[in-house]
Order: structure tokens, then sequence, then C-alpha cells
């Protein structure tokens, strides 16, 4: 009887995958600890302002660098900028010069940008 019941729920517990597909898009950012206090506000009221989820997810510098080389899925990593650095892309927000990295492509690359867009717009240094 088990395995009859088991047969009829198989659609059912494919299709969930899909489901939770259908609901909007999490951006995932990882941000260094030193820049939590100011992104967290930041987050907050972009969350509020667009309907966008943003998880914002902290650590170490060196501890993101490691995810990020093992895979681990971030969108978009904000990481304090330091003055000797070339090829950042500066982004300042409320006193913090910060870098940013934005590391997917397509619809996913056009929510962190539209993200990182929206933190430029609403810092109180501009």
């Amino acid at each position: 009887m088990r395995r009859p019941l088991a047969i009829l729920a198989l659609p059912f517990l494919l299709s969930l995958p899909l489901a939770s597909q259908a609901g909007p898009d999490v951006l995932r950012v990882g941000a260094s600890q030193e820049l939590m206090p100011t992104l967290e506000t930041l987050v907050d009221q972009y969350q509020i302002d667009t309907h966008n989820k943003v998880l914002l997810i902290g650590g170490a510098e060196a501890e993101l660098a490691e995810q990020v080389r093992q895979g681990t899925p971030y969108d978009l990593l904000l990481t304090p900028l330091h003055s000797t650095e070339r090829q950042a892309q500066p982004l300042t927000c409320n006193g913090r010069a910060m870098q940013k990295l934005t590391l997917v492509k397509g619809e996913r690359r056009a929510l962190a940008t539209d993200f990182v867009d929206y933190l430029g717009k609403h810092c109180i240094d501009r």
C-alpha cells in the first residue's frame, strides 16, 4: 500500500522545486563585516521600496574570498575599498568607500546592478 501512495505523490514532489523558483529572486550579497552596519538599513529599505529580496551575508574579507573560490553562489560581493586596489569599482555610501564585484550574468546581473544603483542613490553622502 505504501508504494502506490509514493508513486501518486511523485508528480507533486517533482513540482516542488519549480514552485520555489516561481517566487521573487533573492539577490545574494556577500559583504565584509566592516560594512554590515552601513548596509543593513539600506537593504531593509531597498526591499520595502522594490519588493526585491536580498540575502545579506557578512563575513571577514578573506573568508568571503575563500567562499567565492569554493563556489559559494554570491551574486554580488561588497568589501571595503583599499587605496592600493587598482581595478576596484568604487561605491561610497554613508562615508564608507567600498568596492563591488558582480559575480553573475544575465537577469541576475541586472538585479545586482539595480541594487548597487539604489545604494548609490540612497546613501546619505550622495
